[in-house]
This record gives structure tokens, C-alpha cells and sequence, in this order.
């Protein structure tokens, strides 16, 4: 666990410096385009859709690839008031304000109402509480996408336990996540 906390610091560390510069943060999103765009249509995203990015992160890559490739609304949501403060940032810089709207809450104690989808980083936590709260919180349509840690990172990342609710998955190609599972309205 020593090992990972270290690595969660070096990674906290290059998002925070990506971040401040336009040209950093496209790099860093890049290798979540396709990620994105599988989640968008397993979702079915669209532009008439407001969608929540939970755990944004300095570089909320999952908010800015929506924005940009479904044209939704989007709220990006992370608890740490410096990491918003970054992203609001890096928002600015990338001209993406107008689409995207950072704010600062704890997704497992109360999120905005109404939205139609969401989509939950990998590193949020709990994620039960989560699902719950979004599902209260939620369009009564509403879908919700979570992304699962890949086997060997199933101890260093919180994941919803079972298949019970899973509406549809989609297969991802990253190192620390390998599907991104589609839950609907209701469903736990």
C-alpha cells in the first residue's frame, strides 16, 4: 500500500502541474478520448443530456471529453476545494466554461438534482454511497457509468460489489480499469 500511496502522490502531483498549462492538459486527456466516447455511447449521451463528472480531478479529462464530444451540459464535481480550484482553472484556459461547470461537493453526501447521467471516476469513493445519491439525486431516466478497476487493482481502488444492477458494460483498454458498467434510474 506504500508503494500506491506514493504513486497516487507522483500522479496528484503531474495532474496539478498539467493542469496550469493548456498544452499539458490536452496530453494528459488524450488517452481518454476513445475511454469517453465508449461511455458516451454506452450511455447514450446527447446533447439535450446534463451530465455529472464525479471525481474530476486538476484535469477533468472525462468532463472535458463530454463537453466536447456529446456537447452536454456538464457539472464536474471533486470534494478537494485545491483540485477545483485547478480545475476551474484549466476549464478557463481550455475556453471550455460555457459547457462545463466545476464545483466543489462530496458526491457520496449530496449531489445537484436533476441531471440525466454521470459519469464516476475511477478513484471516487465509496462508491456505494455514491450510487445511492445518485440515484436519489438523479433524472428518474437517469444512467450512470462506473469505471471498474482492472483485477490486479481491485485493492487499491473501491468498486460496487456484484452484478446486481449492471445494465450493460463496455470493455476499456486502460491499465487500472478495464469496463466502464452502465446502471439505470432505479436499479441497485
Amino acid at each position: 500500500m506504500k508503494r500506491y500511496s506514493m504513486v497516487a502522490r507522483v500522479t496528484s502531483l503531474v495532474e496539478m502541474i498539467a493542469s496550469k498549462n493548456s498544452i499539458l492538459s490536452e496530453i494528459y486527456a488524450l488517452p481518454y478520448r476513445e475511454v469517453v466516447a465508449r461511455e458516451i455511447a454506452l450511455a447514450g449521451i446527447s446533447s439535450d443530456d446534463q451530465v455529472l463528472s464525479v471525481g474530476c480531478g486538476p484535469v477533468p479529462f472525462t468532463a472535458i471529453h463530454l463537453a466536447r464530444q456529446s456537447h452536454a451540459e456538464v457539472i464536474a464535481i471533486d470534494y478537494q476545494p485545491d483540485v477545483v480550484a485547478a480545475a476551474k482553472a484549466c476549464i478557463r484556459r481550455l475556453g471550455l466554461s460555457d459547457q462545463i461547470r466545476v464545483i466543489c461537493m462530496d458526491a457520496a453526501l449530496d449531489l445537484p438534482e436533476g441531471f440525466d447521467a454521470a459519469i464516476v471516476a475511477l478513484q471516487a469513493h465509496p462508491k456505494e454511497e455514491i450510487l445511492e445519491i445518485l440515484q436519489k439525486r438523479g433524472a428518474p431516466e437517469a444512467r450512470f457509468i462506473f469505471r471498474a478497476p482492472s483485477p490486479q487493482f481491485t485493492s487499491r481502488y473501491d468498486a460496487l460489489p456484484g452484478k446486481e444492477g449492471i445494465s450493460a458494460w463496455v470493455e476499456q483498454k486502460m491499465k487500472t480499469f478495464d469496463r466502464s458498467i452502465l446502471y439505470t434510474g432505479g436499479q441497485l
